[in-house]
């Protein structure tokens, strides 16, 4: 059976580009008679303007790749993603669509969106779930038959672990599409009251951004006069993202905006310490293996005093230890069987 997955735009390679090229990967990996189609939706800063233009791809490219599918397995990031879902809908085709927002994304938080969201969700045949946490973030509507996925975790993230020691000062790092949103401003404010508190670290940022963004986190990091604290290195391979993250003591993921954050889990599979903002997705994981959460009034006075006042030997030894339940429960044997489960109910 061949599936037809739209998701991801390409002009922001992020977390669902690498959800559908991971879920392909997983399944071409195992014994399976599922095969997947990926087509990017497109979708992400889309102006009013350019709508017509991209429904009437959206339309060619439902007719000119579904009828080749089995179904279609819709990535729901942005609202319009949404209009691939009636499409396909309206052309006779089997639906499951996969969430990947929270409750901040404005489709959710703007009443009206919110609505219209969860009328169009109602056509789905099927709801795949990353998370049961979802429910609590997202309007979702009765009747749907649901199915609980999991992500899928990056190949080479299971190299052997090294719990050495990583030497007196914590290793910080913050990773991501880098914005005000995601934390990454607050991360700097973050560095800046550890070294007011004579806390010893080292801070490395990982990720793209527009140049405006750029220009205003290399300002911030100046006025704080932290250049030779901090290390921005941009976009960074996928392995040497994980050289990173298994070299450092600590994300910190302070993101207002994140559902269900993969950098989180990426994180605690090298076997570093999550510090995140209070959001349903990150608190499910932190409750589930390790980590520490924060307030939306006070992340920052809040993780400076949990980061000035904890051993770095403590923080390693108990991410050390979550990594090993990280990796058991996202071994992509585990993924794939709960992918195929979800895909045999609907289509």
């Amino acid at each position: 059976m061949r599936v037809l997955v739209i998701g991801g735009t390409v002009a922001h390679h992020g977390g669902v580009v690498a959800f559908c090229q991971r879920s392909r990967e997983a399944l071409a990996a195992t014994p399976s008679d599922i095969e997947l189609d990926l087509v990017a939706a497109d979708s992400a800063f889309l102006p009013v303007w350019r709508l017509p233009a991209f429904l009437l791809r959206a339309l060619r490219l439902v007719r000119r790749h579904g009828g080749k599918a089995g179904g279609v397995w819709v990535q729901y990031v942005n609202l319009p993603d949404l209009a691939y879902v009636l499409l396909a809908r309206l052309m006779g085709h089997r639906v499951m669509v996969t969430p990947h927002l929270g409750s901040n994304w404005r489709s959710q938080s703007h009443p009206m969106l919110r609505q219209i969201s969860k009328l169009i969700l109602g056509r789905a045949s099927r709801l795949a779930l990353i998370s049961s946490t979802q429910e609590l973030e997202i309007a979702l509507p009765p009747g749907v038959p649901r199915s609980y996925i999991r992500t899928f975790l990056p190949t080479p993230l299971w190299a052997e672990l090294d719990p050495g020691s990583k030497g007196e000062a914590i290793q910080l790092i913050h990773s991501g599409r880098l914005s005000a949103g995601k934390g990454t401003f607050l991360f700097v404010d973050l560095c800046a009251a550890l070294r007011d508190r004579g806390t010893p670290f080292f801070a490395r940022i990982t990720g793209g951004a527009n140049r405006a963004t750029m220009a205003e986190l290399e300002a911030r990091i100046a006025q704080h006069g932290l250049k030779d604290h901090i290390q921005i290195l941009g976009h960074v391979p996928e392995a040497e993202q994980l050289r990173l993250l298994r070299a450092s003591d600590v994300l910190v993921h302070l993101s207002r905006i994140d559902s269900y954050p993969l950098i989180v889990l990426e994180a605690l599979a090298c076997g570093v310490f999550p510090v995140c903002m209070e959001l349903a997705g990150a608190r499910d994981m932190i409750e589930t293996y390790a980590g520490k959460l924060v307030s939306e009034e006070a992340p920052v006075e809040e993780a400076t005093a949990f980061l000035s006042n904890i051993e770095p030997a403590r923080l390693r030894s108990q991410a050390i230890e979550a990594a090993q339940k990280v990796r058991e429960d996202y071994d992509w044997s585990n993924c794939v069987a709960l992918l195929r489960q979800a895909m045999t109910a609907t289509f």
